[in-house]
């Protein structure tokens, strides 16, 4: 079983098919070591002081594959998603992710793709996945 995926960005939509996805999340703290002295009346462990900074990052690695639609080759939709990544034709704002009836709000920071043989490459089978890419995509809004 799959996870449909839907990436927009402007007038630019793309559906790819999830075979895996990590969710990620981190929280950037500062952390403060206490220096050790020489000293053997100083000597012992002291407890790290940590800041949290309250900077959480929410990423999403989807591992996908594209197939061909009824209107688009998979070669078409691949090079769409490319236009998503490449600012789909508006200088800056976020892209959008519906995944799991949940509208996601980001960023694609990455894409890789690899393309599929198949023993019968022809266009008109739609159902055969023709690209497997990776997306790697962050969650935030412009400031």
């Amino acid at each position: 079983m799959s996870n449909e995926i839907t990436l927009t960005k402007g007038s630019t939509s793309v559906t790819v098919y999830a075979r895996r996805i990590a969710e990620n999340y981190s929280n950037k703290l500062f952390l403060i070591t206490p220096a050790t002295s020489t000293k053997t009346h100083d000597v012992g462990h002291k407890d790290t002081r940590v800041v949290d900074l309250l900077r959480i990052t929410h990423q999403l690695v989807l591992q996908c594959y594209i197939t061909g639609s009824a209107t688009k080759t998979a070669k078409q939709i691949k090079d769409d998603l490319v236009i998503i990544y490449d600012g789909g034709g508006i200088n800056g704002g976020v892209s959008t992710m519906v995944y799991d009836g949940d509208s996601i709000k980001g960023y694609l920071e990455k894409l890789n793709f690899v393309e599929i043989s198949a023993d019968n490459p022809s266009t008109t089978i739609k159902d055969f996945a023709k690209y497997e890419v990776t997306i790697t995509f962050v969650e935030g809004v412009a400031v």
